[in-house]
């Protein structure tokens, strides 16, 4: 009994710990503040960029994403979205995209987002 009893006690503290550690994390994009104006780039390069990085994980135009979240009408504000990209989340790398490439991909994500 003590076989089984002990372990699962252990996972339980475990997971508690990890799940609560993940929920206050301060590079969430919400507990990001950012007086910084985001900067944009060219949508169409964006666009292109998004297909071959990004598309694999949230669909093509941002529709019907399989691994991230659709993010076509999605209400996410644009630093938001920086801050996301920069810092990674979940199952999301952080920097997949930097500099000029980001700059264009937020620029394409202001023409599919709600926010």
């Amino acid at each position: 009994v003590r076989l089984l009893i002990v372990p699962a006690a252990i996972f339980a503290v475990v997971s508690a710990t990890v799940f609560t550690l993940a929920e206050l994390h301060p590079a969430k994009p919400e507990a990001t503040t950012s007086t910084t104006p985001v900067q944009l780039g060219d949508a169409e390069r964006g666009a292109s960029i998004f297909a071959g990085t990004c598309a694999g994980c949230h669909g093509q135009g941002g529709k019907n994403g399989t691994v991230g979240p659709e993010l076509a009408g999605n209400p996410i504000s644009l630093p938001a979205a920086r801050a996301q990209i920069e810092n990674g989340g979940g199952a999301m790398p952080a920097n997949l995209v930097q500099g000029q490439e980001l700059d264009d991909v937020l620029a394409y994500l202001k023409t599919i987002l709600a926010g």
